[in-house]
């Protein structure tokens, strides 16, 4: 395989390296880190790009955390951030308003633009950069942000997880990112096939079944500059057997679980709906389901499971829609790793297996 070295303020190439060893992980928070070895000591710095090639066919995209050399000085190890990381800085929420009227790619688009393009500073702007969005997904969210100010790498993450919002890296003589929405068909999985192996399903004991909201439209002004203070309702929704939420609590199709508070400040009953959304929206992956697939198989092509792609996996326990959050390939290993649900397992966790 091949690594090339891109120069993090200029997009030039400043090495060419080659390398067998390998442990690419990429997952939906974008926080696993991945790692390649080579034979001598790279030209190379902190938030280089690295693309990696195997037989003029790309395999990863990584920005450069730190590299060192192993024991026996001969090797040298370079360790890599995923390539959204190059968003992973606290920026003010401004424009929000494009997410409802235009789509969330458009938002995010002007937020790149804002903040690393053309923000006015020459030192920090990186002009080999464009972006552009390709779909346009409206939606009545707002950003969830603390004071004001939030990390654009998060709400990438929550953009995918969500609403299936992708960022696609292109690399020529500039970096295109290109924002999409996928809208692909879930892949089912049957789970005694050969090609699977090492499969395990670990479940919440906890589902979200009703929540309390105290719903406050935001504070304004009338039209002589008097404060106007907005309306604080209390609103009740439950979760239902068919995944469906309802504020009628005499239903029948409720299910059992744990009840949670939340405060929303919305504009909108659709801003509010949509948060209320989200929140019951945990619950379907509240769930870890991991699997070994091998490389090359032909019934389950490995590269159909990026980070993000929906599937249907006909489980021990019945079937199960997910989402990859994790996936993980090694050199040493004729296997890739995947991880479907967002479930973080712990020793004291208990097994649960429930149709659901």
């Amino acid at each position: 395989m091949l690594a090339y070295i891109l120069d993090h303020q200029t997009l030039k190439i400043k090495d060419l390296l080659e390398f067998e060893d390998y442990e690419f992980r990429e997952d939906i928070e974008y926080a696993e880190k991945s790692s390649i070895t080579v034979a001598r000591k790279p030209e190379i710095e902190e938030d280089d790009f690295v693309f990696c090639k195997d037989n003029n066919q790309k395999v990863f995209i990584g920005i450069c955390e730190t590299f060192g050399s192993g024991s026996d000085k001969a090797n040298y190890q370079i360790s890599l951030l995923q390539k959204e990381n190059l968003f992973d800085r606290e920026i003010f929420v401004e424009h929000e308003d494009l997410i409802e009227q235009s789509g969330i790619e458009d938002f995010i688009v002007r937020a790149i633009k804002d903040n690393f393009t053309s923000s006015g500073d020459s030192q920090m702007d990186k002009t080999y950069l464009s972006v552009s969005a390709d779909t346009h997904t409206p939606i009545a969210a707002k950003v969830e942000a603390e004071n004001g100010v939030y990390n654009l790498k998060t709400y990438l993450g929550n953009a995918k997880q969500y609403y299936g919002i992708f960022l696609e890296f292109l690399f020529s003589e500039r970096l295109e990112i290109r924002i999409r929405k996928k809208e692909e068909p879930p892949i089912p999985i049957d789970i005694e096939v050969t090609d699977i192996s090492d499969y395990t399903e670990t479940y919440s004991v906890s589902v979200l079944a009703k929540l309390l909201v105290n719903w406050k439209v935001p504070d304004s002004q009338d039209e002589e500059g008097n404060p106007v203070t907005g309306a604080l309702k209390r609103r009740t929704f439950y979760l239902l057997a068919d995944r469906t939420i309802t504020e009628d609590g005499e239903s029948e199709e409720r299910v059992a679980g744990t009840v949670k508070s939340m405060y929303i400040e919305a504009q909108t009953e659709e801003e509010m709906l949509q948060q209320v959304y989200n929140a019951f929206m945990g619950n379907q992956y509240s769930h870890k389901v991991a699997f070994n697939l091998i490389k090359s198989s032909r019934l389950y092509p490995a590269e159909r499971f990026f980070v993000g792609r929906t599937c249907t996996i006909k489980t021990k326990s019945g079937v199960r829609t997910s989402i990859v959050t994790k996936s993980e390939v090694k050199s040493n290993s004729e296997m890739i790793s995947l991880t479907f649900g967002k479930l973080k397992v712990t020793l004291i966790e208990k097994l649960r297996r429930q149709k659901w």
